[in-house]
């Protein structure tokens, strides 16, 4: 199954240019809208304000951990993907143990699926339990 956004804004923070990039390029190439990318948990905090359909989360930006900017963004019900090679900070995985996870490195393309799929989770009124889903 192919991912497509059709025109849904999803924020991206990452601090690696390279990653940033090959993210931008695939929600691009999916028909989305790129929010970003932020490099430190400011910027994003300040991209949440853009309203956005979903979100790529590194799990740790120029300025510090993600926490703030997940936390935010569930509060506003919006459906999360956290990209790292470190897996969630202790408080966020305590605190939102159903954010899905995927380590890096991976595909551009597998980190847009996730977040498209849960996006159609969120829109049907489903959401995932237990503790956070990781791929590889």
């Amino acid at each position: 199954m192919t991912a497509t956004l059709s025109g849904k804004r999803i924020l991206i923070a990452e601090d690696n240019e390279w990653i940033a990039a090959g993210l931008l390029e695939a929600i691009n190439g999916c028909d989305g809208i790129a929010l970003g990318p932020a490099q430190t948990v400011t910027a994003a905090l300040a991209l949440i304000h853009e309203l956005p359909d979903g979100a790529i989360l590194d799990a740790n930006l120029l300025d510090g951990p993600i926490t703030p900017v997940a936390r935010a963004l569930l509060d506003k019900f919006v459906p999360v993907v956290v990209f790292t090679g470190l897996g969630l900070p202790a408080d966020l995985q305590e605190a939102h143990s159903n954010i899905r996870v995927i380590l890096k490195p991976a595909p551009s393309l597998t980190v847009i699926q996730a977040l498209a799929d849960r996006m159609t989770l969120a829109r049907n009124g489903n959401s995932s339990k237990g503790g956070p889903s990781y791929f590889l």
